[in-house]
């Protein structure tokens, strides 16, 4: 087993040892006795990432703060009433073809009983074979016939997609209307129209579709067909958070990390990036693990407890060419760990495998302090052909003769 395995390995097992910590912390996380807050730190202060937030909730709570750190200021659109009402119901039993293909091509958190499947895992042809039959029905479940054009999309069957998804959201479904204006904004098959994505939108959130909140909140935070707002952009994460969208918590996180749209909060940050990887939006531990780096936004800095978190996402496969890549310069630096230019090495050829120039740069500047310069060559000539500005300036500096 190589090094860099037997670091992961041991990572894994801390994180397991802190599992109860992280379940009862959703439990708690939210009360306003200081003395529930003091009980739980009695019992998990070894674990450090969940203690550290359970000390500032401590004191939040004992300075007179509101009890929930987490939670921001609920701004109601100025059009009309946002609420995080339950997802749309079958109204009926389904058929045994509506809920085969409710199952291959639904997102989760929509209808009730079907655990749905996330974008990046739809088997295309399973699906389309699965869904074909519920648009021959006379009278077809609106969420099935939703499923089927959000399959459809994905095969890039635009035509196809809008005419089932209109159907659909004619028949009731707010996900149908929610994929009408992801046509709509992205242009697919159509022109592209981020007011009638909007419009769209806002019908698939009247009916209760996460997708159509959490669509919102991204159209809010960046400024697509409405002006920016922050506060309002939360308000439309958190309707989706409250669902069960876990990629919604991990954009709130972003929101309260960054401080661009919103003031910097990375107490909220990280509040919401442990829900989304509680929930299995793993890439969140990564942002995790670089506020406890950098002591982004003055939150206490833990180098160690930082790379704990880059080798669990490194682990779960996510994300693995920017956490390897900082992991990757923790420990050629000697920051959270004794310094090891072979294990930095190892992390960043593991960024190279995922194709990351910032990696491949890295790499090749190792190479060259080594005396290897061909490699260090091949490295940085790599990362140049991907735009790498640092590369370019290295290759001139070494290579130019």
């Amino acid at each position: 087993m190589t090094v860099a395995a037997l670091w992961l390995a041991s990572v894994e097992l801390a994180a397991a040892d802190c599992s109860d910590a992280r379940s009862i912390w959703g439990d708690v996380k939210d009360s306003g006795s200081p003395q529930v807050i003091e009980d739980y730190l009695s019992i998990f202060g070894d674990c450090a990432i969940y203690s550290g937030l359970a000390r500032e909730k401590l004191a939040a709570l004992q300075g007179g703060q509101p009890a929930s750190a987490g939670a921001a200021t609920e701004v109601q659109p100025s059009q009309q009433q946002v609420s995080a009402e339950e997802p749309v119901q079958v109204a009926r039993s389904l058929s045994s073809h509506e809920r085969l293909c409710l199952n291959k091509a639904m997102p989760p958190h929509h209808v009730e009983g079907i655990p749905g499947v996330v974008w990046k895992n739809i088997s295309v042809q399973q699906a389309l074979v699965a869904c074909a039959p519920v648009a021959e029905l006379e009278h077809p479940n609106a969420d099935a016939l939703a499923a089927y054009g959000r399959v459809l999309s994905k095969a890039e069957r635009y035509s196809e997609a809008f005419r089932v998804s209109q159907r659909a959201a004619e028949l009731g479904s707010g996900f149908a209307a929610s994929t009408l204006g992801q046509i709509f904004a992205k242009g697919r098959g159509v022109s592209k129209d981020y007011k009638r994505a909007i419009q769209f939108y806002e019908i698939a959130a009247e009916r209760g579709s996460t997708h159509g909140y959490y669509n919102l909140g991204d159209a809010y935070q960046n400024g697509k067909g409405v002006e920016v707002n922050g506060p309002l952009a939360l308000s439309y994460f958190e309707a989706a958070a409250a669902l069960g969208d876990g990629d919604a918590y991990d954009r709130i996180g972003g929101i309260y990390r960054k401080g661009e749209i919103v003031a910097q909060d990375t107490t909220k940050a990280m509040e919401a990036y442990l829900e989304a990887y509680q929930r299995g939006y793993h890439k969140s531990g990564a942002y995790i693990g670089y506020i406890l780096e950098t002591g982004q936004g003055g939150y206490p800095q833990d180098e160690s407890l930082a790379l704990e978190w880059y080798a669990q996402v490194i682990a779960k496969g996510e994300y693995v060419d920017w956490a390897t890549y900082r992991a990757g310069n923790m420990f050629r630096d000697g920051r959270g760990v004794v310094a090891d230019e072979e294990q930095a090495a190892g992390l960043y050829v593991l960024g190279v495998n995922q194709d990351y120039a910032p990696s491949m740069r890295e790499l090749g500047k190792l190479y060259y302090s080594w005396g290897m310069y061909e490699d260090a060559e091949v490295e940085l000539r790599r990362a140049g052909l991907r735009d790498d500005e640092e590369a370019f300036v290295l290759l001139e500096r070494w290579f130019s003769d």
